[in-house]
């Protein structure tokens, strides 16, 4: 059993905040995390910055003041984030998939040097392959996990995520965070597209030989052949789909199975993906060590919708507060059961359905109701019939990783009203 310590967001008023009681949290004798950070220690705090316009995304007065009590600890704080998958060939600038891109979004959403009194960096470099590789054994599907590299040079960790839905894994929180924010571009498309050996040459006559997809190409894996014709090495590619992004730019949605150079194999299962992030969440932990981790989960702004998402979305549920532990499964499984036991906000996803591109969700009244299910049924990129597993297949298959425990002693710290 694990300890999950928390500070609600029950009676503030006047004199008291969220951001008092992060504070709270942070020196009592049940976290003390100033025992943990050592004088003089890189601590990087792995966050997401949210999307380009993204509503939602954790607000970074939060971050600043974890930052201002990293200094009081003696520490030296880094913010940090790492790139997305793809290329985005119409926003260069402001994009989640390369390194300057996601700063500048980071910057247009509050999080920069000035604001943070402290550098603002990717944690997995330019684009997204920086990395140290580490062997897990337990991976079901992934069996060398590509960690960021920032993780390797900081001496401690601070995970903190913003609690919330999650478009393709039910749920996100610390979890999501190993899984797919502290992997590189590779460990992202393996999880996400199963790895190099699902990506092929679907139309090479297609190819004009024009070279763009290689120059940009991260491991070299693509090459013409005699005809000017591309070439692919499965070995070396690690699914980042930037060839995809670069070679199919303008091509319209409906042309695309006629013009396209690359493809996907297969599509990898809703199940399957969750699975595979899993697995990049226990090479994380065995890679970095569970003594360098913590984790910080901030449970406001609940939404059906990831940090990716540029549009934040109506909530799911009320705000319920910030929660610390050692234990990224318990931490997640908390939050989980919070939020299920709460009942639903109006205008949510159960009351309202979703419509979205790549389908409709009907409304759901029974998830407006406390004590039911409400994680994973309004997932957008998940198939209708693995919606309802997705919140259990992450928390199972974490647990199979061996990082921690689903059974918890929850600890609350809110100041009680006179």
């Amino acid at each position: 059993m694990s300890k999950v310590v928390m500070v609600s967001t029950e009676d503030i008023f006047r004199g008291d905040s969220l951001i008092d009681r992060l504070e709270l949290l942070w020196n009592h004798e049940e976290v003390n995390l100033n025992d943990w950070i050592e004088p003089n220690e890189i601590v990087l705090i792995k966050t997401h910055f949210g999307s380009r316009n993204q509503t939602r995304h954790l607000r970074p007065m939060y971050i600043r003041k974890i930052v201002d009590l990293v200094r009081k600890a003696e520490g030296i704080p880094w913010v940090a984030e790492g790139v997305g998958l793809g290329w985005d060939e119409a926003n260069k600038e402001y994009t989640m998939s390369n390194g300057p891109g996601f700063l500048n979004i980071g910057n247009q959403n509050g999080f920069n040097s000035g604001s943070m009194n402290a550098p603002v960096i990717m944690d997995d470099g330019v684009i997204g392959t920086e990395v140290f590789r580490i062997n897990n054994e337990n991976g079901k599907y992934i069996k060398e996990v590509a960690v960021a590299m920032g993780l390797k040079i900081a001496d401690k960790i601070l995970i903190v995520s913003r609690f919330k839905g999650h478009d393709g894994a039910g749920f996100g929180g610390a979890l999501k965070q190993l899984g797919i924010g502290c992997v590189g571009k590779e460990g992202k498309g393996g999880a996400h597209f199963g790895g190099g050996h699902n990506i092929h040459i679907k139309n090479p006559d297609n190819c004009t030989g024009c070279g763009k997809c290689i120059r940009i190409c991260p491991t070299q894996c693509l090459s013409l052949d005699e005809n000017n014709k591309i070439v692919h090495d499965a070995d070396n590619c690690i699914a980042c789909l930037i060839c995809f992004s670069k070679c199919h730019y303008g091509i319209k949605p409906e042309e695309m199975d006629e013009k396209q150079v690359f493809a996907r194999k297969k599509r990898v299962p809703s199940i399957e993906q969750i699975e595979r992030m899993m697995d990049n969440a226990g090479g994380v932990v065995k890679g970095v060590g569970k003594d360098r981790l913590r984790y910080i989960n901030i449970a406001i702004d609940i939404t059906s919708h990831c940090d990716c998402a540029t549009a934040g979305g109506n909530l799911l549920v009320p705000d319920l507060g910030i929660f610390y532990s050692e234990d990224p499964i318990a931490i997640d499984q908390v939050c989980v059961d919070l939020v299920t036991k709460s009942p639903g906000m109006p205008k949510s996803p159960a009351e309202t359905g979703i419509r979205a591109p790549m389908g409709n969700i009907e409304p759901n009244l029974e998830a407006m109701e406390a004590g039911k299910e409400k994680l994973g049924l309004f997932s957008v990129w998940v198939d209708e019939e693995s919606r309802p597993l997705v919140t259990e297949t992450q928390l199972s298959s974490a647990y199979e990783q061996g990082i921690g425990s689903r059974e918890y002693e929850l600890v609350d710290l809110t100041p009680k009203k006179e």
